[in-house]
């Protein structure tokens, strides 16, 4: 056979072949050339195909990283093909099932991966083999958007389907089928309680198995599932023998909620606790303040002449200014303080187990530290301002929540009544205060 002819039929074996085949660069995972079956199945021109890697197309497999571990396993398997089910990306942005085989080849003295990947959409033996229960199970297994879980109790076998493998980055052929390898990928902190929730279930005191917890993946990285399961085989005397369920990734909701409980109880301008939250932690630091015998002091602040800063630079300039106190404030107070928004301009500030002249010295040496440290604006623009404080003390002043409340807020409006830029602590008590400072 010349040369030439032989060059012409090799081509027409790679054209007319009816399975997609690829050629991969091993180092990056780009697609360097593929058959017409291949850009068919994928709804895509050649030139398009080209633009793309396996990183791109196959569903489950993460990043460059990710590829040197699938590369690495590929060359190990040299020179027999490696194998695995898949799913490849479609145009149209969904994904159909592949049976792929890798080999390692060589040319021009460069290593290549050769890819044939079957559409297992297209095959009629695929089709006929959904006739059966079985059949149809084993596609669900393996196409269902949750992954599933199978427990062999006796024996400690336990079956993951490829779609859980898949969300926990891992590949067909890996994770040990073992109760340990599902208990160990449990985090630290969720284990307990999630064993014990299915022990629950096993014994027969729930009527099934239902946790959420995080599930480290194969990076090492965890996601948030929800997992649930029930017996569904017992022995003659009602011992559990088989137990299945199936595992739902709730990341993206948790972070959702994470996110709204965040915006619930925290000032989304300061980050810092809002009124609301406020009052429920204030009541917490009283309760322990009692509890303990030890004393609470509650400064009220409020920033002086902040409306002539919104009139002067804009209210922009006045929620730089905002932010600016928090986090100075933030970063100077002690680990025990608590530091939270109250409206407006007006911030609450808790001094556990601290008398009332400890916190005079505190608040004045805040004062000091924000004379220093002016605001600065995105323009280079700095702005000096300085706050008004007001200062009542449990059990000094009073044991109640409300009335420490109202003598903190009845001393800041008498020291804004005397000139700003003021501490003043409540005289409510009756006993003589320090006054003005």
């Amino acid at each position: 056979m010349s040369e030439r002819f032989s060059e012409g039929f090799y081509k027409a074996i790679f054209e007319g072949c009816s399975d997609a085949i690829y050629v991969i660069d091993p180092q990056s995972s780009r697609i360097l050339d593929a058959n017409t079956r291949a850009w068919t199945d994928l709804g895509m021109s050649r030139e398009r195909l080209l633009q793309h890697s396996v990183i791109s197309l196959q569903q489950g497999v993460e990043n460059e990283e990710h590829w040197a571990q699938i590369a690495e396993m590929i060359y190990s398997c040299h020179p027999q093909a490696f194998t695995f089910i898949g799913r490849h990306y479609h145009q149209h942005g969904t994904y159909f099932p592949v049976e792929v085989y890798t080999s390692v080849i060589e040319f021009e003295g460069q290593p290549l991966f050769l890819s044939i990947a079957r559409n297992l959409d297209r095959t009629s033996s695929q089709r006929e083999a959904f006739r059966t229960k079985d059949a149809r199970l084993t596609y669900a297994l393996n196409e269902a958007v949750d992954g599933l879980w199978d427990w062999t109790i006796d024996t400690g076998e336990v079956f993951f389907s490829p779609q859980l493998k898949r969300m926990l980055g891992y590949l067909p052929h890996e994770m040990e089928p073992t109760l340990e390898t599902w208990s160990e990928a449990v985090h630290d902190s969720d284990r307990g309680r999630v064993m014990a929730a299915l022990d629950e279930h096993l014994s027969g005191r729930d009527d099934s198995y239902s946790a959420e917890y995080q599930m480290r993946k194969r990076d090492g990285s965890y996601i948030w599932v929800r997992d649930r399961g029930r017996v569904c085989q017992r022995d003659e005397a009602g011992n559990p023998l088989r137990v299945v369920g199936m595992v739902h990734d709730i990341t993206r909701s948790k972070g959702l909620e994470d996110q709204l409980r965040e915006q619930a109880s925290h000032d989304h301008l300061t980050g810092l606790l809002n009124r609301r939250a406020g009052y429920i932690h204030f009541s917490k630091q009283l309760s322990y303040a009692l509890r303990y015998n030890q004393s609470l002091t509650v400064c009220l602040i409020d920033l002086d002449h902040f409306k002539n800063i919104n009139d002067s630079f804009g209210h922009l300039a006045g929620d730089s200014v905002l932010k600016h106190f928090a986090g100075l404030m933030n970063i100077t107070l002690r680990k025990s303080d608590s530091l939270m928004r109250w409206g407006g301009e007006e911030f609450l500030l808790l001094l556990p187990n601290t008398e009332v002249a400890s916190a005079v010295k505190l608040i004045g040496q805040l004062k000091e530290k924000l004379a220093d440290n002016p605001a600065e604006l995105e323009s280079g623009e700095q702005i000096s301002y300085t706050f008004s404080a007001g200062l009542a003390c449990c059990p000094l002043h009073s044991q109640a929540l409300d009335a420490l409340i109202k003598c903190a807020d009845d001393a800041l409006y008498t020291a804004k009544g005397s000139g700003r830029d003021t501490i003043l602590v409540s005289d409510e008590s009756g006993i003589e205060q320090p006054g003005l400072f």
